[in-house]
């Protein structure tokens, strides 16, 4: 049986395939919502006890939302999306959601204070930067996305990252590559066993230099 090919694997630009049509199908799917938010209930569960309501919280690739909503109904208020989806970030931006343009590897055109979120956080998203690529574009990639980080990170802050590896090797390439851009790096596996139900998630926590 062949492997489904995913959206990341066939679309380089994430803007190719969230044509208007599919931004308003993925806002409008329970399924696609209930999922998201219990990513993001699991990933705030990591990192809440260093947070509280005024922590500045990034998420990068927002998609519509979701995540932000879920954030919001938790009482933080002090929220920043970003998404590289136009109109993913146009629905977003109807529900008055505080979002703009942007992906992993924009961050430093989109000129955010350096040394600044309490947590930076990205569910379901950082595949779409390393699908199809052999592992040494995948460390020169998260270098790139290690420095990013780094710099708008505050010291004890955590950026905290949940996404979709083709298999357990890439996934230790990826948190590899962070610890080589100074972090140290906690790895999860959840539901290992399960093919449909894996989750591979890092934690970030910057090194002194």
């Amino acid at each position: 049986m062949h492997r489904k090919v995913t959206p990341e694997e066939e679309f380089e630009d994430p803007n190719d395939f969230y044509t208007l049509t599919e931004a308003n199908r993925y806002n409008n799917s329970n399924g696609m919502k209930r999922t998201q938010e219990e990513l993001s209930m699991l990933l705030l569960s990591f990192v809440k006890q260093n947070l509280n309501i005024n922590s500045k919280i990034l998420d990068i690739g927002c998609g519509t939302g979701f995540t932000l909503e879920f954030l919001k109904q938790e009482g933080y208020s002090n929220l920043l999306g970003i998404d590289p989806s136009i109109e993913m970030i146009k629905i977003a931006k109807q529900k008055k959601l505080n979002v703009m343009v942007g992906g992993f590897l924009d961050l430093p055109k989109l000129k955010l204070n350096l040394n600044y979120f309490d947590l930076i956080i990205s569910v379901s998203a950082l595949q779409w930067v390393i699908a199809n690529k052999e592992d040494i574009e995948i460390k020169n990639i998260i270098k790139k996305i290690g420095k990013n980080i780094f710099d708008i990170l505050s010291s004890k802050g955590k950026c905290i990252i949940q996404f979709y590896p083709n298999n357990e090797s890439v996934f230790e390439v990826v948190a590899s590559s962070f610890e080589r851009s100074n972090f140290l790096v906690t790895r999860f596996i959840y539901n290992k066993y399960s093919i449909k139900k894996k989750k591979f998630i890092l934690i970030l926590e910057k090194k002194e230099l």
